[in-house]
């Protein structure tokens, strides 16, 4: 069934037979009808599922915008879950959680036919996801209230927040597996701790707890009695530890820095990689979407590819063990995750095999960033809307 939007008077119609009872979104806007007759040339057209008189999926994307209505984040996403979602009869609109009032928000919608965004007004969406593609935003009154809001009313929300390192390294060391895959690692709170940390294993990595892509990352070592440090485009050498943290104590503490035991990773024609997971909310739990692999090319502290890392195909180094584990450690991962911090709904893996072939796992990324291997991200996406279907109980 079609509804009829007015961009002008930010109208929702229907056609149907005027005694029809026609709902719009989670809370069941009535609709009036109109007869084609009377619809101006301005007039949109968008289809819709029918449950019970209420017309959806209308799913709802929370993001940034500035105060012209101009997107934040992942557009390309956004487009591309848009064109899919409409083509199975239904509707995306991208929002910032300024624009949430009590029966509806302002957002934006994508026409694939005219390539173009524009303004749309609705009510509430049977679905919230959350993309909000700053960190700093998800502190802001605007988001916690938008976030309350639908969580009270029962409308699913997936992604509650970006995962902090230091909050996902406490989480999995609650479970007696997944602790395993983790390499040790400690918040940097003095000298003391962190040289006590050093000392034990020889070689660490220091990440800023809130930062992705391999930002601010740097190595520390233990030399012949001195301090290696090594980023992405430095190497320095320190007497001693007091020297370094006189040094970089600053940074440390003002960017929650964590401190990780350093891994000696498995490599490919004498290159480390590491493999990039998409996981996502099956019909029996969380399941591999794809698997990618993620080559240092010039240096070995990352393989990111923003950071000079390089794509391989997975094909590379498939073997039953890794699909094995990949399996088994998405669907813990995707249980634990709900049980201490709510939906996520997808998530993505940084994880590597040592040299001595086990696996361990640094980071799980709340947001993922579009995969480069476009299998892989068309095969998201399609996972994605058919969990939307779900969710908002509209699936075929």
């Amino acid at each position: 069934m079609n509804l009829s939007y007015r961009p002008e008077s930010k109208e929702w119609t229907h056609e149907a037979k005027a005694l029809e009872t026609i709902s719009f979104g989670f809370n069941e806007i009535a609709i009036r009808s109109t007869p084609s007759s009377i619809r101006s040339k301005e007039t949109l057209s968008f289809p819709f599922k029918n449950k019970d008189g209420n017309l959806g999926p209308l799913v709802g994307v929370m993001t940034s915008m500035s105060k012209e209505m101009a997107l934040a984040g992942n557009s390309s996403l956004f487009q591309s879950l848009q064109k899919l979602i409409r083509e199975r009869n239904g509707l995306v609109v991208v929002f910032p959680p300024e624009t949430v009032v009590k029966d509806g928000l302002t957002g934006l919608t994508f026409l694939p036919e005219a390539n173009i965004w524009i303004p749309v007004k609705t009510p509430l969406p049977h679905l919230v996801f959350n993309r909000v593609p700053f960190r700093k935003a998800e502190q802001q009154q605007a988001f916690k209230d938008a976030a309350n809001y639908f969580t009270a009313l029962g409308i699913p929300f997936f992604n509650p927040a970006f995962l902090n390192k230091d909050t996902l390294y406490a989480i999995f060391a609650s479970h007696p597996s997944l602790r395993k895959h983790m390499p040790e690692s400690i918040s940097v709170k003095t000298m003391i701790q962190l040289a006590a940390f050093l000392e034990k294993h020889q070689g660490i990595y220091l990440k800023p707890a809130a930062s992705s892509k391999g930002i601010g990352i740097f190595r520390l070592r233990q030399l012949n009695g001195h301090i290696e440090i090594k980023s992405r485009s430095h190497r320095n050498m320190f007497t001693n530890v007091e020297e370094f943290w006189k040094a970089k104590s600053r940074q440390l503490l003002k960017h929650d820095y964590i401190a990780q035991k350093e891994i000696k990773p498995a490599a490919i024609d004498g290159k480390r990689f590491d493999f990039r997971v998409h996981a996502h909310d099956g019909l029996n739990g969380y399941e591999v979407t794809g698997i990618g692999i993620r080559q240092s090319e010039q240096e070995d502290l990352t393989t990111h590819v923003p950071n000079g890392g390089i794509v391989l195909p997975y094909r590379k180094v498939k073997h039953p063990r890794h699909d094995e584990f990949f399996a088994w450690a998405v669907k813990e991962i995707g249980q634990l995750l709900t049980k201490k911090l709510g939906y996520f709904g997808e998530f993505s893996l940084d994880a590597a095999l040592t040299e001595e072939e086990e696996y361990v796992i640094f980071e799980v990324n709340s947001k993922p960033m579009s995969f480069d291997e476009t299998q892989i991200e068309e095969k998201r996406i399609l996972a994605l809307v058919d969990l939307f279907f779900r969710k908002t109980g509209f699936s075929d």
